[in-house]
């Protein structure tokens, strides 16, 4: 994904890629299971405990949330260690990446399931409160929305954190996440879910975009060879896969244990570590496969926000197959022959006509020397 604001990372957009086709092998690993397990509607009274690590962490594929949300973190702080950020052109720059093929799905929604219209849900979630209960709920169009919504509100926050953290990042991100940390641990104290609370809030997913802020600027403070970048990046997404396998066997996401408070933060510091090794190590990385999977990455919102539609669709309509008779490989085969190549399809045509031409209205949001006192990213 290109921006007027700093320069092309083709590394960002493998990160991309791969956080979109996790959390779409994650959906369908499910979804299609349960299908062809029960017959119904999927639930999460029978959540998928394998003892493979490797599909126990697929199981787990929701940390994909995490991943993108550290990575927005990353990238937008990237440009903006230089030099000031004007809120009004960074926050016109966000709703033109984002908000059209939102509004697109808001509305396909609401043309679903019109007799789910409520003016109070609609103004909640287009306001950037779609994670909040009252919001639209028009599944499958809606189904992805609420993580957009946490986006929007950490996007309202990153003008004013960017000259906070300034004054030093690592304690200052340390005490934020503590801040976090500790009011979670209250609420969960007072009566809320850990899980919930950790998962679906801003407060609960805050320490993820910040600790992708610091991120960025340990990246460009202590800058890395290839080669240690790639231990790096090796290392972390070894402790991710057996972290992830660990919260599968006590439980999965289902359960709401209270120790969940400090999940997001876990998640955030591997991911962060496997992001500075990753950029280190392929960011200089050409060839066909680069293209081809930065491409993937640069239609990575499409492919986020209509994979569960396309998956959904596929269950309703009784269209699985069953390829060996083995719900849980049938269910991969599933998602990575039918399912994303349709997704891939429909995400391709929807950046062409919905994402680019707004992407393309985008301007500069870093203030100049002269309004900053320093040199603009």
């Amino acid at each position: 994904m290109r921006s007027p604001n700093i320069r092309y990372l083709p590394a960002v957009d493998h990160l991309r890629a791969y956080a979109a086709l996790l959390i779409v092998f994650y959906h369908g690993l499910h979804l299609f299971s349960y299908h062809a397990r029960f017959q119904q509607d999927f639930g999460i009274d029978h959540w998928l405990q394998p003892a493979n690590p490797l599909l126990a962490a697929l199981a787990e594929g929701h940390t994909a949330v995490a991943l993108f949300m550290v990575l927005s973190g990353f990238i937008l702080t990237l440009g903006a260690l230089d030099g000031g950020v004007s809120a009004w052109g960074f926050i016109r720059n966000r709703l033109l990446r984002t908000y059209p093929l939102f509004l697109l799905l808001v509305f396909a929604g609401i043309a679903a399931f019109p007799d789910r219209f409520t003016w109070a849900g609609f103004l909640q979630t287009i306001g950037g409160l779609g994670n909040l209960p009252g919001a639209l709920v028009t599944p499958p169009f809606s189904s992805m929305l609420w993580t957009i919504a946490i986006e929007w509100q950490f996007y309202l926050l990153f003008p004013l954190l960017v000259p906070v953290l300034r004054s030093g990042w690592t304690r200052q991100v340390l005490g934020l996440v503590a801040v976090l940390l500790l009011f979670r641990g209250v609420a969960v104290l007072a009566g809320g879910n850990a899980r919930d609370i950790g998962y679906l809030t801003i407060v609960g997913r805050l320490d993820q975009f910040l600790i992708g802020m610091w991120a960025a600027w340990a990246f460009r403070s202590w800058p890395l060879s290839r080669r240690a970048g790639a231990l790096l990046a090796g290392a972390a997404l070894a402790v991710v896969i057996g972290a992830l396998a660990m919260f599968n066997a006590a439980g999965g996401w289902p359960a709401t244990p209270a120790w969940k408070i400090a999940w997001p933060t876990l998640e955030a510091l591997l991911w962060a570590a496997f992001v500075i090794g990753y950029v280190a190590a392929a960011n200089s990385a050409d060839g066909l496969w680069s293209r081809a999977v930065a491409r993937i990455g640069e239609i990575s919102y499409s492919i986020y926000l209509v994979h569960f539609i396309v998956i959904w669709m596929l269950v309703r309509y009784d269209l699985p197959l069953a390829f060996t008779g083995r719900f849980a490989v049938d269910a991969l085969l599933e998602t990575g022959l039918v399912a994303l190549p349709v997704t891939l399809a429909i995400a391709g045509l929807t950046y062409a006509f919905v994402e680019r031409p707004f992407l393309r209205l985008r301007g500069r949001y870093h203030r100049d020397a002269v309004d900053s006192g320093v040199q603009a990213a």
